[in-house]
């Protein structure tokens, strides 16, 4: 593939930069999932925890120290500043690998190919540890790509990389994975020659000596079986079924997974003498059995999925036809147009009534909305990327990796939409603090409270409320309808409040006052 010229490779790293870092800050927690991410993190900065003892400490630590650094007043906005970061360093060496695997102009393509994918979107800019799990992957790949020419490079990678995922990470399920993939790689000739042996075999040495170092520190502070329960063999133990699993794979991976099948097949006839497919081909089989122990969210395990896939269509690309190529082109441009326009169509519904008949059942869906709370930067900056993709569309040159240049601005395109035009619908629609601002509108100031409630619910009081809980209080706060639970309340005790979020009606809210005697 022809090289990137450096100044095509500064504006397009600038733009996927750009993309990792929008929409993390001024937004609440779309999803419960993210809260509970939070709560660690809070529970840290408070010296309530060891970080050890948190699901995910490497994230943690990270999520913690961007919310200390004051770029915002809201913790969960410096918190989440911790996913671009992440998702930035998976990008560099996503594109890092690829240049090492399959040559100069497929790092960049590698990368674009990533951006692309329709599951990274959300994943990436949400407060959730999968972004970093996704960037110790990449540091462990770049370091297999690099251990038969660059020995340094490496052994500090793969040493760095198994220490993230260790310690850091999911433990000992992405240790197995990890090893396995090291070891079984060694069956293609290609990759058993002394340069590879001597790389893996020193970075594994210099990841047992951090992680040995670091779990002897955590068993003298105490906190080693904090540890152990989110890192250890409970983990794999806990597998899910591949119907559960993998449901979401064929929309979560896509556009990756055809153009990884066209690479496949291209070279289907010689493909035991393509070594350098072998790595990719491998990570997939290796990780999507990876997927079934479960992570912090309902697709985080098929996070790292992508990143051969990505390392794949990046080769696959280079290998379409013209007639191919022209067809995913074309195909993309059609399909994010559509997105686009359909965009704004249903931004008018919900801005201005019209079409009445979308209005309607967008006001049903969120009756809370009130319409004018998105703010003129934001129509400027959603017009201006509007415009700005529709007018480059045309002058994308005729280069190979044009078919996966449309589908990364055209999801850069649907995230910049969706953050500038929809977050206050959204926000009105899943987010906890319109429902505990409601709700305190019946607490009296100063008032303590008892939640009974969901750990998210709890998280977002602490972080919303901020009333001092106390089991023996006059205010309780119960979830009275989820699988189980009585909407009855409790004995001498008058109902002051009810509500709900409107896209989570399964989980109504009651606020109870206690009757003095």
């Amino acid at each position: 593939m022809t090289p990137t010229s450096p100044a095509k490779l500064f504006w397009l790293s600038l733009l996927m930069a750009f993309w990792a870092f929008y929409g993390l800050v001024g937004r609440d927690a779309w999803k419960p999932e993210e809260v509970l991410a939070l709560s660690p993190v809070l529970d840290w900065l408070a010296g309530l925890t060891s970080i050890w003892s948190t699901p995910a400490p490497l994230y943690t630590l990270v999520a913690a120290a961007t919310a200390q650094l004051g770029f915002t007043s809201d913790p969960q906005d410096g918190a989440r500043l911790a996913s671009g970061l992440f998702t930035v360093i998976a990008l560099i060496f996503s594109g890092l690998s690829a240049r090492a695997l399959f040559g100069p102009g497929f790092g960049l393509a590698a990368a674009i190919a990533l951006v692309g994918g329709f599951g990274l979107m959300l994943r990436a800019h949400a407060l959730l540890p999968d972004a970093a799990l996704l960037s110790a992957w990449s540091i462990l790949f770049y370091g297999i790509c690099a251990a038969r020419k660059r020995h340094l490079d490496a052994v500090l990678a793969i040493g760095l990389a198994f220490s993230m995922l260790v310690l850091g990470l999911r433990g000992l399920p992405d240790a197995v994975a990890g090893l396995t993939i090291l070891l079984l790689l060694m069956l293609s000739p290609a990759w058993r020659e002394r340069n590879y042996l001597q790389s893996v075999s020193r970075g594994l040495l210099l990841a047992t000596c951090v992680i040995a170092i670091s779990l002897i520190y955590v068993w003298a502070s105490g906190n080693l079986n904090g540890w152990l329960r989110w890192h250890g063999i409970e983990q794999v133990g806990q597998m899910r079924s591949p119907s559960s699993a993998f449901s979401e794979l064929p929309w979560f991976a896509w556009p990756l997974w055809p153009l990884a099948i066209v690479a496949v097949w291209s070279e289907h006839r010689r493909l035991a003498r393509v070594p350098e497919l072998h790595l990719p081909l491998l990570a997939v089989v290796v990780l999507l059995v990876g997927a079934l122990v479960p992570t912090w969210s309902r697709d985080s395990a098929l996070m790292p999925v992508l990143l051969p896939l990505a390392l794949i269509a990046a080769y696959g690309v280079d290998n379409l036809r013209r007639g191919a190529a022209q067809g995913f082109y074309w195909f993309g441009v059609l399909l994010f147009a559509f997105l686009a326009v359909a965009f704004w169509v249903y931004f008018s519904a919900i801005e201005w009534g019209y079409p009445t008949r979308v209005a309607a059942r967008l006001a049903r869906m969120t009756p809370s909305y009130r319409p004018g709370t998105v703010d003129a930067t934001a129509y400027v900056v959603a017009m201006g990327a509007t415009l700005l993709w529709f007018t480059v569309i045309p002058l994308f040159p005729r280069a190979k990796n044009r078919p996966i240049l449309v589908w990364a601005t055209g999801m850069i395109l649907v995230w910049v939409l969706i953050t500038a035009l929809f977050r206050p619908w959204i926000e009105a629609g899943w987010a906890y603090r319109p429902l505990i601002a409601d709700m305190s509108r019946h607490l009296p100031a100063g008032s303590c409270l008892n939640a009974r409630v969901d750990p998210a619910m709890k998280t977002s009081l602490r972080l919303h409320l901020k009333a001092p809980e106390q089991a023996n209080c006059a205010w309780t706060l119960k979830l009275v309808t989820s699988h189980a639970g009585k909407s009855e309340p409790d004995q001498g005790n008058t109902v002051i409040w009810k509500g709900y979020r409107p896209r989570a009606k399964a989980q109504v809210y009651q606020l109870e006052r206690r009757e003095s005697n």
